[in-house]
């Protein structure tokens, strides 16, 4: 009489992939798959048939590869030999991952080369437990969380570096600014490792950026620190350079003129400013009204712009023509009367 066996998961709960130990199955045995997980039949190393959660008596329906492979007969309680694996579908939602070391990059904004660091932590599930078995199982007799993240750590932590350097550029980022930006980036990043969890039966549930940061004490990330606050603050008080730099030529003039305090130097700085920008624009204005002297030709004696005789000699002052008080027509110096009204002339 055959013996028929009940095949169910027996492993610890951090499993995700558990061997039967039994490799010794009978057709009529019964199957067991829990609501998480898929048993996946091996024969001579080759993955046959995959079950989903449910409870099965073992038969040539339910293992149709299997059964083509052992030439099990059709109806009978035959025994045959395969290797039965329970992999767990459950999400694993709490994979840390971090920088092994910094990344020296230049910030694409402030062409400044810091040591750049990052953290977070991602979620997987099985997706394809055939494509695991065969890339990352093996003939394993278990597979636990634990080997999974060891596997992974090292890969997805270089992949990740690389990609957040590369959207940094891409966006030309600050890693200043970048703090805001967080759940933007990770998208990026998740799209863009998630098909290499696929090419091993994974698929990447979430993905999340915790941190990224750059050690304080370093020289260089003070630096890019003092340059972006500065800018922070000017494009508050909406300054531009050249404002700036006028305001400290005059802060630096009113310390120097103030007797009595900074506030009374400052008082004082802006107003001499004022004077002397006063001083300047009446100079300029004077500068530009004032016609050049000029000079008596028969004793050289000095005479205004506007004359007409010396006052000296009375000699009358050569080219210079006056205006008719009556009718406005041009005169010459030496006329007794208007040439075009008679009006007499002094």
């Amino acid at each position: 009489m055959a013996l028929f066996q009940v095949i169910k998961y027996n492993g610890p709960a951090n499993v995700l992939v558990w061997k039967h130990p039994k490799e010794n199955i009978t057709t009529g045995s019964q199957l067991v798959v829990g609501p998480t997980q898929e048993a996946v039949f091996v024969k001579g190393g080759q993955v046959c048939d995959i079950l989903k959660p449910g409870t099965y008596t073992l038969n040539t329906k339910n293992l149709p590869i299997l059964a083509g492979l052992v030439s099990l007969p059709f109806g009978n309680s035959s025994p045959f030999t395969a290797e039965v694996f329970f992999v767990s579908k459950q999400d694993i939602l709490d994979i840390k991952w971090g920088t092994a070391r910094p990344i020296q990059m230049q910030d694409p904004a402030y062409n400044v080369v810091i040591p750049l660091r990052a953290f977070g932590q991602y979620g997987v599930t099985i997706d394809d437990s055939r494509l695991f078995l065969e890339k990352s199982v093996g003939t394993a007799q278990s597979y636990t969380t634990q080997d999974l993240m060891q596997y992974f750590h090292a890969v997805v932590g270089s992949r990740i570096a690389d990609e957040l350097a590369g959207y940094l550029l891409r966006n030309t980022m600050s890693f200043l600014e970048a703090q805001a930006h967080l759940t933007e980036i990770a998208e990026g990043i998740a799209s863009q490792i998630a098909p290499f969890f696929q090419s091993h039966g994974i698929r990447l549930v979430n993905f999340c950026i915790t941190s990224i940061n750059a050690p304080e004490t370093d020289p260089s990330v003070q630096k890019l620190r003092e340059v972006f606050n500065r800018k922070h603050e000017m494009e508050t008080l909406q300054f531009s350079y050249q404002q700036e730099r006028s305001f400290n030529v005059l802060e630096k003039a009113a310390q120097n003129l103030g007797s009595s305090g900074e506030l009374a130097g400052v008082s004082v700085g802006m107003a001499m400013g004022n004077v002397m920008a006063d001083m300047v624009r009446e100079t300029l204005k004077t500068s530009a009204t004032v016609q050049p002297a000029q000079f008596c030709g028969g004793c050289g004696t000095s005479l205004t712009a506007d004359a007409a005789f010396c006052h000296k000699c009375g000699k009358a002052v050569k080219d210079r023509q006056l205006p008719c008080p009556k009718c406005a027509a041009t005169c010459q110096p030496g006329d007794s009367f208007c040439t075009k009204c008679g009006q007499p002339l002094g």
